[in-house]
């Protein structure tokens, strides 16, 4: 065999393996249990959809709290940290973070808009103030969202979003978790070079991960 062949071969066998890793990734994601569901989050959010965002945040924070205790963030860790990504810029709180689920509060004081990523993940989104618009890809016309609407954008969709000044949201991600993170920080790594904002975004993202670490070992009685 020559070394073109051997090369074929290889990269053959490098497909083949990275084949079975996300087939078995779909079948981890598809089987196991998760700490929320979508419908929950959504109808919390809309119980306070209206009214003014800060508190209607503080609202959902104790609730949440109540109903998953252990599984978000003390107050001490929750800090807003800025999102710059597909063209648009924003504000996220992260409340919980796993490697397959991660509830936030998000916003923008602005207007913004721009391409919404796609991801190997289910996201909704349940307006609490202001207005959203999203135009998905093969539409020729856009769609307004308003307070207590939700948004769902399925795993591999991409649409064209917009955020009116003073929309705040309430966001809930479930599928690969850390496969959402070079969408959410190629704009910080290659235009803004906020590396300031991407030490924020990981070390809420590793404090996330290491509560779920925390509860995971509680159950075990460890």
């Amino acid at each position: 065999m020559g070394a073109a062949g051997r090369r074929v071969l290889r990269a053959g066998l490098a497909l083949g393996a990275l084949a079975l890793v996300l087939q078995g990734l779909r079948g981890w994601l598809a089987s196991k249990r998760y700490e929320f569901t979508p419908a929950e989050i959504a109808q919390l959010a809309r119980h306070h959809a209206g009214l003014d965002h800060e508190l209607a945040f503080s609202k959902i924070i104790v609730e949440l709290r109540k109903k998953h205790p252990g599984h978000i963030l003390p107050d001490e860790d929750l800090q807003w940290v800025f999102v710059n990504a597909g063209g648009w810029m924003g504000s996220m709180c992260l409340l919980h973070a796993s490697l397959t689920e991660y509830v936030l509060l998000f916003g923008t004081a602005v207007d913004t808009g721009g391409h919404s990523g796609r991801y190997w993940a289910d996201i909704s989104d349940t307006v609490i103030s202001g207005t959203f618009r999203q135009w998905k890809e093969g539409t020729t016309r856009s769609e307004i969202y308003y307070p207590g609407d939700t948004i769902v954008h399925q795993a591999g969709e991409a649409t064209s979003v917009q955020w009116s000044a003073g929309t705040w949201m309430v966001e809930y991600g479930r599928g690969f978790i850390p496969s959402t993170l070079a969408f959410a920080l190629a704009d910080t790594l290659f235009s803004t070079q906020d590396f300031i904002t991407l030490f924020y975004t990981l070390r809420v993202y590793a404090k996330g991960l290491l509560l779920e670490a925390n509860a995971f070992f509680s159950t075990l009685g460890c």
